[in-house]
């Protein structure tokens, strides 16, 4: 009787043992809106569940991306060459609204749903990248391919 006690007492400290290197958001995903970059990427070095790493990681990307696409903008802008901020806003919307729709299945243990939205931020990264190099048919035709095959994204 006593070493069954023992032994679930073991077992269960020894997963909080493991889960302690863990930066505590990598146990609640959907809570991350006031990090910055250096700290989400610290969070998705700590992080044991790869789908939860990856997606700090693909949301410190996505920060970057975005101050890359504004900068660049704004230097044009300054040059007086124009400004078209039309396709950051789109990328920013399209990542918030999967973040939005994503959010309450946001648990470390629900790696579909980690995944689905890592490859969301994936795609989204990809036609954004294409349209800030000028490639927009490009971008078109791959945003049409994924509308008229959703199930392209899954993999």
């Amino acid at each position: 009787m006593y070493p069954r006690i023992i032994g679930a007492l073991l077992l269960l400290f020894s997963s909080a043992l493991q889960a302690a290197g863990e930066h505590f958001a990598c146990q609640q995903p959907n809570a991350y809106e006031d990090y910055n970059v250096e700290t989400l990427l610290s969070i998705a070095q700590s992080c044991q569940v790869i789908e939860v790493a990856d997606l700090f990681f693909n949301r410190a990307n996505h920060i970057r991306r975005v101050e890359k696409y504004i900068d660049f903008e704004q230097s044009l802008h300054n040059l007086r060459a124009g400004e078209n901020i039309a396709y950051i806003d789109s990328y920013r919307i399209h990542i918030g609204l999967a973040e939005a729709l994503f959010n309450k299945g946001l648990v470390p243990h629900a790696r579909q749903t980690l995944s689905r939205l890592n490859r969301i931020y994936e795609r989204s990264a990809e036609i954004a990248e294409l349209r800030f190099r000028g490639y927009d048919l490009i971008a078109d035709r791959l945003e049409r391919r994924l509308r008229k095959n959703p199930r392209v994204q899954d993999g």
